[in-house]
């Protein structure tokens, strides 16, 4: 498996079993036979529009047959994956290289988009090791709802097809529908973010019976959750993961959800995952060289997260050392909020922070200035400049924001206010 890419794999079972199963979506059913064929015929288009090797190749990646058949004949025509969302990736310069199979878009933490470049060694590794995490294989569909331009949504898509099973994708995710895959074992594998799977859980609290896996990552889960979840019948397994990892670098086994309550299970096999004064440093085969445009990494990455392992080897992840807000699964950069508010005219300053909320892992907050009212015209006034997620959940207006000595704002002591202000108010809506 980790010397077969899943493009190739693809081939291998049209060739095998034509008429298996690779894709379900909207009650149609797309064959290994008619991916394979479809991929072909899209790589020959490429291939004349002059893609070659090593190529990028943006595509707006929306969960879709067409972006599913995208992923597999870019890279038989030699080019480079680019997915896409909001915001197209911007290239910075440089070139991803001979030995790239996709530049996926993360955040800095300037707020600008980075392409993470991801060799054909580090996807090829990661399914691997994913594989032997979960023992997924030909038999098992896995449900997709999370975004084909990260990650997460792509690394579903490249275990699903390594291992010849098949994908059920729900473009737009609703809780019933979602319920309803997992209740008729229409699925057995999900990648679901915390608030998917309490959204579930409200509509249809089980029983559930008949699935191999939840993976939950992409912000933190209480454990009260988890247990409902256990509860139920869904065997929830919590994960930890990035775009430089290839998606997993560490999650829960099997059968082991209980007793790793808290924590994200141990390191996939290839991962060196060290903590470096508090820091969660990652390497392996899995672990992307760098960024695209920028120089290539030297040491182990980075991650910027703060974590510990328990007396069991099981990594617990502390929290972010920047400021970067978590909503949803989503990263969400707060200068470009502020950015995008201070563009309205009516506002004079603005400062976004996050706070805790048991629906979202961290709601979005802006403290504006502003007259009296004008905050409750920010939300709509920022629809179609900003993607949904970061959208604040609740704006406060204040006469003036308080300014350092060196006439910046003193963010800290807006943020501090602010949230004392929330803690008086209740949660965010």
């Amino acid at each position: 498996m980790t010397d077969i890419l899943p493009h190739q794999w693809v081939r291998a079972h049209a060739e095998a079993d034509p008429d298996a199963p690779a894709v379900v979506s909207g009650g149609a059913t797309m064959t290994y036979g008619e991916l394979d064929r479809r991929a072909d015929e899209e790589a020959d288009r490429l291939i004349h529009e002059g893609v070659g090797p090593g190529d990028l190749v943006p595509r707006r990646a929306t969960i879709s047959v067409e972006t599913i058949v995208a992923m597999v004949a870019i890279p038989r025509a030699g080019g480079v994956v680019a997915p896409y969302g909001p915001r197209r990736l911007e290239r910075n310069g440089g070139s991803p290289g001979a030995s790239a199979y996709a530049v996926v878009p993360t955040s800095g933490s300037a707020g600008r988009s980075r392409g993470v470049i991801l060799t054909k060694r580090n996807v090829a590794a990661a399914v691997a090791a994913s594989c032997r995490r979960l023992g997924n294989d030909a038999t098992d569909r896995w449900l997709l709802t999370l975004p084909l331009f990260h990650v997460g949504g792509l690394s579903v898509v490249w275990r699903t097809l390594t291992a010849g099973g098949s994908i059920e994708s729900l473009p737009l995710f609703d809780a019933e529908e979602a319920a309803g895959a997992l209740r008729r074992r229409s699925v057995t594998i999900a990648s679901l973010v915390p608030t998917m799977l309490r959204r579930i859980l409200d509509v249809d609290p089980g029983p559930y019976d008949g699935m191999k896996a939840i993976l939950l990552g992409g912000a933190p889960a209480d454990a009260s959750t988890i247990e409902r979840a256990l509860d139920s019948g869904l065997p929830v397994l919590q994960t930890y993961g990035m775009t430089e990892g290839c998606s997993q670098v560490a999650t829960v086994e099997p059968g082991a959800a209980r007793t790793a309550l808290g924590t994200a299970g141990r390191p996939l096999d290839g991962f060196i995952v060290t903590i470096v004064d508090g820091e969660i440093m990652i390497d392996g085969p899995s672990v992307s060289p760098g960024y695209l445009g920028e120089p290539p990494r030297s040491g182990p990455h980075r991650t910027g997260d703060l974590g510990r392992f328990d007396e069991d080897g099981r990594l617990i992840v502390v929290g972010r050392r920047n400021d970067m807000i978590i909503t949803g699964g989503e990263n969400v950069h707060p200068s470009v909020v502020e950015a995008a508010i201070e563009e309205l005219a009516a506002v004079r300053g603005a400062v976004v922070f996050g706070i805790d909320d048991d629906e979202w892992g961290q709601a979005v907050v802006a403290v504006i200035e502003a007259d009296p009212g004008v905050e409750r015209s920010v939300p709509e006034a920022l629809t179609g400049r900003l993607a949904r997620h970061e959208i604040p959940k609740r704006c406060i207006a204040v006469e003036h924001l308080p300014l350092l000595s060196n006439g910046k704002v003193d963010r800290r002591s807006v943020i501090e206010t602010g949230i004392e202000g929330q803690s008086r108010a209740g949660p965010a809506t």
